[in-house]
């Protein structure tokens, strides 16, 4: 079953997308939906047109179910016997039940509510046949049935109760005396939203109605009393390092002040405009986060610090339950689309029509990480580190393993050690630090001395010109490779590199999860290399510690486990070859892993994992003091 979600706006004339095949008139959401391209690219007229129409995520959205019913089928052709409909039996009916099976995989899926409803009728049908002593097709029927009932759920649950709109042009000072007035709203009103009794204050944002806002809370009931004091928490917590936060309409001025840990209160206007940004893009969605929005942001980043940016997507993630869609020239927000399957990023591209040149057209394309997309935002190759410290990983697996075990880790130390979560949970990634992939064999091109790098000798990269203080994190198979750790021990410091006591990072895995995705994944696989394994034989690991081990990979571990006693076969299954035993497919695996992770939210960090994270924390504490 497919519950990926899917969204478009009413009458978007010159706009489609290459989201889906057969569907050019829908794109794919998840929790944050970045638009990029170049200027003048359609990206904050698309996004006016979603705000604007009046339908929403539920209206728009389509379940698939094609893959399920085409099962149904191979069942119904395998069968070569008659079939049973209202307690009679007929061969007649394997006709019947066959056109009804191949038009339901035919159906067009979209607009979504014809597709429902032309799809439940149908299957209705489908649910007066069986046809073995097993039931297997029954069992077949209500396994789509218990789909069918999830999907209801998920659609109900993502539905707009209503949209908001945050314009380029917000703040939170007054730009006039005029009591009640509000420039910024009605200049949106007047350039967008023609319709000032439907679009207004009520879904506008732009800052001018905070103070007002803050005034009814805090003069009003309890609850709301204790929802601006929930509130400044957070903001303490993702952008004031932890120093506690009190926002106050001050009783004798038009402005908010604030006061932030001992300091004496202030205007607003004396903060910095990027931290005025913040309380602007997140006090709406806070004090709605019970609710369920879909709000519409141009350009989150104005006037922001790149590791404030990535804060304030953690606070949207983590914090509040709403859909945003934001256009963006940001590059600093590409990569939270591999460390989060709730992101996706959408390019825009303005092209000329090939019926008419001289009209333009607008396509709007799913996108991950192609090389495009740097040349979208006006990115040049080069690039300025601006963190305070760095943490060198081989790859990105490691880069995308890691970052879980950060914020897994986190989450475990709220429980075990408030103080000390209190401090490392103010680090934000790109600001306090960053990663640097090195790719393994490439460490011997680094040089980390302090000493001028030759760009004609081997080592001509010099580490320490192009990043800050640095911890580097090596695969405990260094250990095999003398000149590798030589090199590290002379030219660095015993507290900047860090050798794990595994193969590598795979090895620091939770059992349970590396199971649950190999049981996944193994169904995948070639029937030639299945009829030498069994996965069933997975489920007799029993040692928590499996996986850890100092010299084999985890597919050399997971083969040797699920190999048929009687198989004589050199194929592996899940390794990468017959030596050291990496896991085959490492990227693809590692997604698998984070989504079991998402999945799974009570797994446990490993003994090492958590030792790992231990050691960065320190890391980024030291450079950050």
């Amino acid at each position: 079953m497919n519950n990926t979600l899917y969204y478009w706006a009413e009458r978007i004339d010159s706009y489609t997308s290459d989201n889906k095949e057969d569907y050019d008139k829908i794109i794919e959401i998840k929790r944050l939906n970045f638009f990029i391209g170049k200027n003048n690219a359609g990206k904050s007229r698309f996004l006016r047109s979603l705000f604007t129409s009046s339908l929403n995520i539920k209206d728009n959205n389509f379940f698939d179910l094609t893959h399920e019913i085409q099962k149904l089928k191979e069942l119904l052709d395998k069968f070569n016997r008659d079939i049973i409909m209202n307690n009679t039996l007929s061969y007649s009916y394997r006709t019947d039940l066959s056109k009804l099976l191949s038009h339901l995989i035919n159906i067009p899926k979209f607009p979504k509510t014809i597709y429902k409803k032309e799809f439940l009728e149908n299957f209705a049908h489908v649910r007066k046949y069986s046809f073995d002593r097993s039931d297997t097709f029954s069992n077949a029927i209500y396994d789509i049935d218990l789909i069918l009932e999830k999907n209801e759920t998920i659609l109900t649950t993502t539905t707009d109760i209503d949209k908001k709109y945050i314009p380029i042009l917000r703040g939170m000072r007054p730009v006039t005396d005029m009591e009640n007035k509000h420039p910024y709203i009605e200049r949106a009103q007047k350039d967008y939203f023609s319709n000032s009794q439907k679009y207004n204050s009520s879904n506008i944002i732009t800052g001018e109605c905070l103070y007002s806002d803050l005034k009814t809370h805090l003069l009003g009931e309890p609850e709301q009393r204790d929802l601006i004091k929930d509130y400044e928490e957070k903001l303490s917590q993702y952008f004031f390092d932890n120093e506690p936060v009190s926002l106050i309409p001050k009783h004798d001025q038009d402005v908010v002040n604030i006061k932030i840990g001992k300091d004496k209160q202030f205007p607003i206007s004396q903060l910095g405009d990027g931290l005025q940004q913040a309380i602007i893009l997140t006090y709406e969605a806070f004090t709605k986060k019970d609710e369920i929005y879909s709000l519409y942001i141009e350009e989150p980043e104005l006037h922001m610090h790149a590791g404030m940016v990535r804060q304030l997507m953690n606070f949207y993630l983590n914090e509040t339950n709403h859909y945003y869609f934001f256009t963006t020239h940001s590059n600093h927000l590409l990569d939270m689309a591999d460390e989060s399957d709730q992101v996706i990023i959408q390019k825009f591209v303005k092209q000329p029509k090939f019926e008419d040149p001289k009209e333009f057209e607008f396509k709007i394309y799913r996108c991950d990480r192609d090389r495009d997309l740097l040349a979208s935002l006006g990115v040049k190759p080069s690039s300025v580190y601006l963190a305070n410290c760095t943490i060198w990983v081989e790859g990105i697996t490691d880069r995308l393993y890691v970052t879980k075990y950060m914020e897994k880790y986190l989450s475990e130390l709220e429980n075990s050690d408030l103080e000390q979560y209190k401090k490392y949970r103010r680090f934000m990634p790109n600001y306090h630090y960053t990663f640097v992939e090195y790719a393994g064999s490439n460490l011997t091109h680094w040089s980390f001395s302090d000493d001028y790098a030759d760009h004609l000798e081997d080592k001509g990269l010099s580490a320490k010109a192009v990043a800050s203080e640095m911890l580097l994190i090596a695969d405990g198979d260094i250990q095999g490779k003398a000149d590798r750790v030589r090199i590290l021990k002379s030219e660095l410091n015993k507290e900047n590199y860090y050798i794990l006591e595994c193969k590598e990072t795979e090895n620091t895995l939770p059992k349970a999860s590396i199971v649950r995705v190999a049981k996944v994944r193994f169904p995948r696989m070639k029937p030639e290399t299945k009829k030498s394994y069994d996965i069933s034989l997975i489920d007799d690991i029993t040692d928590e510690n499996y996986f850890d081990h100092a010299n084999y990979g985890i597919g050399k571990l997971l083969d040797s486990k699920i190999k048929k006693p009687s198989s004589t076969t050199k194929k592996n299954a899940f390794a990468d070859g017959n030596g050291v035993g990496t896991i085959k497919y490492k990227l693809d695996f590692c997604r698998e892993i984070i989504k079991d992770f998402d999945e799974n939210p009570d797994w446990q960090l490993t003994p090492k994992a958590k030792a790992l994270c231990e050691r960065i924390f320190k890391h980024i504490e030291k450079c950050n003091q």
